[in-house]
């Protein structure tokens, strides 16, 4: 099998390559079109390893890789990368601080007992590929879901952290409950959430 020699390939980066991030880390990588499919899907070619669940900035846009890349083809790594479609916003986090006068002074309740504000920092969004779901077999039967998405995000600790079973959060003017989370794909979280009905 060809193999081309390293300086041939940094040449061939240098030449046609691109600035990417991936995972927030400047990287030089050569991007690259599939056949046309239904979402925004592009070929990622780097020198150096990436894995499934890396996230690829460029062009002002994020993108997951969606696949397993172990070892290099022809001296290169070569991935699918898909483009996520929406940012989840979750709340920032809160802490409480001394609640002060106008002259800086810890304002007390009648016991004596400082009081407390409660300050929520800025909120988080995580990107994420979000899609309908299509299809699941339950008791050897098919069910097709009308309330169901599905949601590919980076598996990382924040992810983890944010979603959880039974977490509700606001996406496309609805209210969404997690209802699985999915870690069987390494690098990746797909979680399956469902449309709480209002009451």
């Amino acid at each position: 099998m060809f193999t081309p020699n390293k300086e041939d390939l940094q040449f061939l980066f240098d030449s046609a390559g691109m600035d990417v991030l991936i995972n927030d880390v400047p990287q030089q990588a050569i991007i690259t079109l599939p056949p046309l499919s239904d979402s925004e899907e592009r070929y990622i070619h780097t020198l150096q390893r990436i894995n499934m669940g890396d996230m690829v900035t460029f062009d002002d846009n994020k993108y997951l890789v969606v696949n397993e890349t172990i070892s290099p083809r022809n001296g290169k790594y070569k991935a699918k990368i898909r483009y996520c479609n929406y940012s989840v916003k979750f709340p920032g986090e809160t802490r409480k601080e001394l609640l002060l006068d106008e002259n800086g002074n810890v304002v007390k309740d009648r016991f004596g007992k400082p009081i407390y504000k409660t300050i929520e920092g800025d909120p988080i969004y995580i990107p994420a590929r979000v899609d309908q779901q299509a299809f699941t077999i339950e008791e050897g039967q098919i069910r097709i879901p009308n309330n169901e998405i599905l949601i590919t995000v980076q598996d990382n600790e924040v992810n983890r952290e944010k979603l959880i079973l039974n977490f509700e959060f606001n996406l496309m003017t609805k209210t969404w409950k997690v209802t699985n989370v999915d870690l069987t794909r390494k690098g990746l979280m797909i979680i399956t959430c469902q449309q709480v009905q209002s009451s």
